[in-house]
C-alpha cells in the first residue's frame, strides 16, 4: 500500500454493501488497527461503556439506514475486528461531543459550484487518513476524504453533491444518528429532495455543523446542537463556518471561542463581497496563515489534553460541477494540490 508523501493513498471499491465494507477493511486492516487504537485513548472510558454505547448507536444507524450498517459489517469482517468497535468508529464525534476541540474552517461560494474546507486535528492522523473512491451495485459513485473505519467525511458525488463539516461541541445529549454515517448517507443524494430527506429521517442528536452543498451554487448548513437543529441563510459572497455557534448562545470553551472566533473573521474578511469567488481563491482562502496564533491553514501545535499536536490535516477544495475534488496533505501553504475526479476509475497513486 504505497502512501505518497504528497497527498493520501488511495482506494478504489465497489458492489454492494457489504462487499465495499469487506474491500475497504482488507485494504485497510493495519490503518484500522492503529486509528482504533488513538480513539481507544481518545474516549478515555472503560471499552464495556463504549461497546455498550455502540451497540445503541447501532440499532439507531440500521433503522437510519441499514447499508451503512451492512457496509460497516463488511469493513469489520475485512479488518478482523469486533464490529462494535467499528461503529464506535463512525460514532466517534457523538462519543467526544463534550470536547472542546476545533476541527475546521468551511467555505461555499454562494451560487458556485466550489466549495471546501480545512481538516484540523491531530497529527497523529495524517498518516493514517485515506481517500476512498466508490461505486455500487446500482452505478452511484463519491468520493472522501476519511478516517480509516468511517465510512465518509468530507467528499462529493457524481450527482453534484458536496458535503463538509465542523465539529461542535456540547454538554446535551447525542445520541442520533451519527454524524459521519449522516454524511455518508448524504453522498448517495441524487437531488436536492433526497437530500431534505435524508436530513428529515435523521432528525437531531448531534453536535455538528453540516453543509450539503450542489453544483446548482445552493447549499444547505446546518447547526446541531443535540437536541436542536438550526438552518443558517447563505452568505451574501461565501457561506463560512469554524467551531462554535452562531445560531446560539451555547457555551463554549473560551479558548476554543477564540480561535474559532479569529479564524471566522478572517475567512469572512477574505470571502467578503468584492473578492474572487473561484476554486483559485478557494484554494488561497484556505491556505491563509496571516494570523500568528489562529491560523486558517494551521501548523501543528501542541494543545492540552490528549490530542496531543494538532493543526491542519488537509486541504479540500472541490469543484461539484467538474466533479472533482483537488486536496492538499499536510499545512504547507505552498504545497500542491492533487486532483481527483469521482468518474475515474484509477489513479497513479491508488493502493
Amino acid at each position: 500500500m504505497p502512501a505518497s508523501s504528497r497527498t493520501f493513498p488511495l482506494i478504489d471499491v465497489w458492489g454492494k454493501p457489504e462487499e465495499r465494507g469487506r474491500q475497504i477493511g482488507s485494504a485497510l486492516n493495519e490503518r484500522i488497527a492503529r486509528t482504533l487504537s488513538i480513539y481507544k485513548t481518545y474516549f478515555d472510558r472503560p471499552e464495556g461503556e463504549i461497546l455498550a454505547a455502540a451497540a445503541q448507536f447501532r440499532d439507531v444507524i440500521a433503522a437510519f439506514d441499514p447499508r451503512a450498517c451492512a457496509e460497516m459489517d463488511g469493513i469489520a469482517d475485512g479488518a478482523d475486528v469486533d464490529p462494535l468497535w467499528i461503529v464506535a468508529l463512525n460514532a466517534r464525534s457523538e462519543l467526544l461531543s463534550a470536547l472542546s476541540a476545533s476541527e475546521c474552517t468551511v467555505v461555499q461560494y454562494t451560487g458556485t459550484p466550489f466549495v471546501g474546507q480545512n481538516w484540523d486535528w491531530s497529527e497523529k492522523l495524517e498518516e493514517l487518513v485515506v481517500l476512498i473512491r466508490s461505486e455500487d451495485e446500482r452505478g452511484k459513485r463519491f468520493l472522501t476524504m476519511t478516517e480509516p473505519g468511517m465510512l465518509a467525511k468530507v467528499g462529493l458525488n457524481d450527482a453534484g453533491f458536496g458535503v463538509c463539516l465542523n465539529f461542535l461541541p456540547t454538554p446535551k445529549p447525542t445520541r442520533g444518528v451519527p454524524s459521519h454515517i449522516l454524511l455518508r448517507s448524504l453522498l448517495d443524494a441524487g437531488s436536492w429532495a433526497d437530500v431534505e430527506e435524508t436530513l428529515e429521517r435523521a432528525g437531531v442528536g448531534r453536535s455538528l455543523n453540516l453543509l450539503v452543498a450542489g453544483r446548482d451554487g445552493r447549499a444547505i448548513n446546518i447547526e446541531y446542537e443535540g437536541d436542536a437543529a438550526r438552518r443558517m441563510e447563505p452568505g451574501g459572497t461565501a457561506t463560512t463556518h469554524t467551531n462554535h455557534y452562531v445560531t446560539c448562545k451555547a457555551p463554549v470553551d473560551a479558548e476554543l471561542l477564540e480561535n474559532s472566533a479569529a479564524r471566522l473573521e478572517r475567512i469572512r474578511a477574505l470571502t467578503a463581497p468584492g473578492t474572487p469567488a473561484d476554486l483559485a481563491r478557494l484554494k488561497t482562502v484556505l491556505s491563509d496563515n496571516a494570523h500568528p496564533e489562529h491560523a486558517i491553514l494551521a501548523p501543528y501545535r501542541d494543545s492540552d489534553g490528549f490530542l496531543g499536536r494538532k493543526g491542519t490535516i488537509c486541504t479540500i477544495a472541490m469543484d461539484l460541477a467538474e466533479r472533482r475534488m483537488h486536496i492538499r496533505r499536510g499545512n504547507d501553504p505552498a504545497g500542491p494540490f492533487v486532483e481527483i475526479a469521482v468518474t475515474q476509475k484509477e489513479t497513479a497513486f491508488s493502493m
